[in-house]
């Protein structure tokens, strides 16, 4: 049977356990946040794409590598930590 995401996208599962789709976005859970499974699609390029695994009309957000980097350090940081 094949799988789907939420917005209708086949996927496939890797060697290393990560969900891909066709179009290359990579799916990491992120259930911590909602208290319910939501899931994030990343496509690493020359940019940095990212989008909801439920939205059907796969609508996309896409920053530079060097946006993306800065961010993922605030993360690190806990600059957006809610409590």
């Amino acid at each position: 049977m094949e799988q789907r995401f939420g917005n209708g996208c086949p996927f496939f599962t890797d060697e290393l356990g990560r969900k891909i789709d066709g179009e290359g976005f990579m799916t990491s859970s992120i259930t911590y946040i909602t208290n319910r499974r939501t899931c994030v699609s990343v496509n690493i390029g020359e940019n940095v794409q990212v989008r909801n695994t439920e939205d059907k009309g796969k609508r996309t957000l896409e920053f530079s590598r060097e946006e993306w980097l800065v961010f993922v350090e605030g993360v690190k940081k806990g600059e957006f930590d809610l409590v």
